[in-house]
């Protein structure tokens, strides 16, 4: 599941109610709260340096609350960009080399087995 700035607290939630069915994650710019103590994921996450809408401690409070439910998490952060780095249609926020990078990463993760034991 991919999910971008709101879409992404979504898709967090929906990999915390429904373990079953989601084996990895993508966040682009987004956050949210949830108890992943039941998660089977694997988060990958892209975030950007300067974001009015996603403050550092967003990003490291969700970092750790699924360090400490024992998930396998990855968060990159990109230099010079703003919310929508990603996203070409936003011209003022779009970072052409933060959102080639940031897609490298994300079909590398997404071609990646299972965690151990859980696929």
């Amino acid at each position: 599941m991919i999910g971008f700035s709101l879409g992404a607290y979504y898709a967090l939630d929906l990999a915390a109610a429904h373990p079953e069915h989601i084996r990895s994650v993508v966040l682009f710019y987004g956050t949210g709260p949830a108890d992943f103590s039941r998660s089977k994921a694997a988060y990958l996450g892209h975030f950007a340096e300067n974001d009015e809408f996603e403050p550092p401690s967003n990003v490291n409070e969700l970092e750790e609350s699924l360090r400490s439910a024992g998930r396998p998490v990855t968060f990159y952060h990109y230099s010079g960009t703003g919310h929508w780095f990603f996203e070409p249609d936003r011209v003022q926020a779009y970072h052409q080399a933060a959102a080639s990078l940031a897609w490298d990463r994300t079909l590398a993760f997404l071609k990646m087995p299972p965690p151990s034991g859980e696929g």
